[in-house]
């Protein structure tokens, strides 16, 4: 029997959750269903894969396995910054093959000197072309274990997303979920967008998650046009009140609706009706200047849409302005910022 396994059940026979030091776990490669099931058993937490939200985590009836050629691993994981004070580590326990899209994160703490303790864990199983990381934002005394992820998106398309929880009585509890960084590349325009964490702010007893929304628009990959064509960046900040759990969209303090940013921040297909409503302003911008370049891209736009009523004021607008030569200034047509 393999030593890790010897180990598990020696110290499993001692108490029911047994103080394990993580790092004699630290990027173990050779791990075993029966290997990851006893650590489970010493652990004092079930085999199954188990969903955590903001109302809690409850266990679903799959199992934790380590893959058709039964070999999982094991890799310390951070995380950057304490989840407590104290000393932390995470360790994530996945099958070795990369696809299997399954991984569980085993949270420990320790107090000085003290023995180690697993605080929770997490499972993941919405990931693909990545395995997923862990770390932890620190702001106005509060901190939150941010799990990023990399789900299966398709073609023409990408996306990281990031799961934002919150340690309270002793357990993980989900309270915010958010974009990171993705794109679409088959509507044009074509966007690609990342996101940014500033800050938190305790105010009058509601707390405030503050993020920079920042996307860049270009022709899509069947077009004749290589330019950049305009880029928006807004503050988007979500709130919670005094007993709430998860974060919501704060319209108020946003410089822009939930709307366009849950359709204009994600990897989704919008198709052209929605798509040009959400970018009218722009193409109207570039409609009413001569600068060839946009112009020119504007031109394939209307050519692909002859007759979309979305973009009947665009056609016009276009219609008005001559096409003159030259280069369109640099960071394109500013527009005002809207709702």
């Amino acid at each position: 029997m393999r030593v890790l396994l010897t180990f598990l059940v020696f110290v499993s026979s001692a108490v029911a959750q047994s103080s394990i030091d993580p790092f004699k776990l630290r990027d173990k490669k050779d791990l075993r269903l029966a290997d990851v099931t006893q650590l489970w058993r010493t652990l004092g937490i079930s085999e199954k894969i188990r969903e955590t939200a903001a109302e809690g985590a409850k266990d679903t009836n799959r199992r934790f396995d380590c893959s058709s050629d039964d070999r999982c691993e094991a890799e310390y994981v951070g995380p950057n910054w304490p989840l407590l004070d104290g000393q932390d580590a995470v360790i994530r326990i996945s099958p070795a093959y990369l696809n299997a899209n399954l991984s569980r994160f085993l949270v420990f703490h320790r107090e000085g000197d003290g023995p180690w303790q697993l605080i929770d864990y997490l499972d993941s199983t919405e990931w693909d072309y990545n395995f997923p990381s862990v770390s932890v934002s620190y702001s106005a005394g509060k901190r939150w274990l941010v799990l990023t992820l990399h789900p299966h998106c398709g073609t023409g398309c990408s996306l990281t997303h990031t799961d934002w929880y919150e340690l309270k009585n002793g357990k993980l509890q989900m309270v915010l979920t958010m974009p990171l960084a993705g794109g679409q590349f088959n509507e044009n325009p074509a966007r690609q967008f990342e996101t940014r964490f500033i800050r938190g702010n305790q105010s009058g007893g509601s707390e405030t998650l503050e993020f920079i929304y920042h996307v860049e628009f270009t022709p899509w990959f069947r077009s004749s046009i290589d330019t950049g064509l305009w880029s928006e960046e807004k503050v988007i900040r979500f709130s919670r009140m005094p007993g709430q759990t998860e974060f919501r969209f704060d319209l108020k303090s946003s410089e822009a609706s939930e709307t366009f940013v849950e359709d204009i921040f994600s990897s989704d297909e919008l198709g052209p009706p929605r798509l040009f409503e959400l970018v009218q302003d722009h193409l109207l911008a570039i409609a009413r200047e001569p600068h060839d370049q946009r112009r020119r891209w504007l031109q394939e736009v209307l050519d692909e849409n002859p007759s979309l009523p979305e973009l009947a004021p665009v056609r016009a607008a276009f219609a008005k302005v001559p096409a003159a030569a030259g280069r369109p200034p640099r960071g394109g047509v500013g527009i005002p910022d809207r709702k």
